[in-house]
């Protein structure tokens, strides 16, 4: 379990992934907190309900389980996001030729607000135009391959021309270890929890 997931996210969306071995997930938690001008680790233990999920036992466990999370993560997303949009792309045939778009525009949805921002190939091809667009190496599934500022950004293939941005704090992902041999089915058992809500922007 915790190399599929570690395949799908990599690393920089969150503050941790949790794992446990039972449902409900006990974890273990620190909180950082400055009292009487010291700053003191608090620990805590915080117990997570975790949701069932059934995916296929046909084909590559590794790959089931990251279509599985994934979808809910998307899902997620769209569910606990606010909605804006921000017409870009379309911009009308007189303006096309009298201006050229300015990724500046995107820019500015997330700029010092974001801790990451996961969108499409068009979105980012946009963003790599301003300057001080740094290109990163990723190898996760949704894909590490820039930042701008302290801004970390993912790609999604096949994503729509949205902008999803968050903070590392935003979710708090907890998984059980352990896999479920149903009668039909494999079962997992995860949850995506949001703690905040997200922001998502349409670019059209």
């Amino acid at each position: 379990m915790e190399k599929a997931i570690d395949t799908l996210f990599g690393n920089g969306l969150f503050t941790s992934i949790y794992f446990a071995g039972s449902n409900p997930a006990k974890i273990e938690m620190v909180e950082i907190k400055k009292m009487n001008s010291e700053i003191r680790e608090i620990k805590k233990v915080e117990s997570f309900e975790l949701e069932r999920h059934f995916i296929p036992k046909t084909g590559l466990l590794s790959l089931n389980i990251r279509e599985k999370v994934k979808s809910s993560f998307m899902a997620m997303l769209d569910s606990k996001s606010s909605s804006a949009e921000l017409k870009y792309f379309k911009r009308g045939f007189i303006k096309s030729l009298f201006s050229k778009r300015d990724p500046k525009k995107i820019l500015s949805i997330f700029d010092k607000k974001a801790d990451w921002i996961i969108t499409s190939y068009d979105v980012i091809t946009e963003l790599t135009k301003i300057e001080g667009f740094t290109y990163l190496v990723g190898y996760s599934d949704i894909r590490l391959v820039g930042k701008i500022g302290k801004t970390l950004i993912f790609k999604i293939k096949d994503l729509e021309n949205v902008v999803y941005m968050g903070k590392k704090d935003s979710i708090t992902p907890v998984f059980n270890t352990v896999v479920y041999d149903e009668k039909e089915e494999m079962a997992i058992e995860y949850l995506l929890q949001a703690n905040e809500t997200l922001a998502k922007t349409k670019i059209i």
